[in-house]
């Protein structure tokens, strides 16, 4: 099963930007956040973006109907 691009460039651009912010201050460089749980939930959230920004699709997009994908 091929999974079905749900996401316009924009949206890829932003997601891999908001991604790649939350891993750095949530594994990286950890000085700003003090709670050791905060860090890994900004963490882990900038991965799941990261994520659907590498694969072009959101499963929360595809499971409530949105898509801003255009061809």
């Amino acid at each position: 099963m091929a999974i079905k691009r749900n996401l316009h460039n924009i949206d890829i651009a932003i997601r891999i930007l908001i991604g790649i912010t939350l891993i750095y201050f949530g594994f990286v460089d950890t000085s700003y956040i003090s709670n050791d749980m905060a860090r890994w939930l900004l963490g882990v959230f900038g991965i799941v973006n990261f994520f659907a920004a590498a694969v072009r699709s959101c499963p929360i997009y595809a499971l409530a109907g949105i898509n801003t994908y255009q061809k």
